[in-house]
């Protein structure tokens, strides 16, 4: 899973630089809904098991795909040939 990740993220930013704007939309989206979500639960709401699902996509995809790209962005700070290195280091 690790290699299939640096691979990707080798192909897709190789030649251009991981924008923080993706880091701070993707947290800005987690931070609303999981404020949302979180009032909600605190008036008192009960959600069913599809309200659930939705709930869980909509705050914790985000979260996790800024995760991701701020793991991305870190190590391609790293040095101009980082992403190759992390792709070859994991695909062994």
């Amino acid at each position: 899973m690790k290699a299939a990740f640096w691979r990707f993220a080798h192909q897709h930013y190789q030649s251009r630089a991981p924008l923080l704007l993706v880091d701070a939309a993707a947290f800005t989206w987690f931070a609303f809904f999981a404020l949302i979500y979180g009032a909600a639960l605190l008036a008192g709401w009960s959600p069913g098991f599809i309200e659930v699902l939705v709930g869980l996509l909509l705050v914790g995809g985000p979260l996790i795909v800024g995760m991701l790209h701020r793991r991305i962005r870190i190590e391609a700070a790293k040095a101009p040939d980082a992403l190759y290195r992390k792709r070859l280091l994991t695909s062994r």
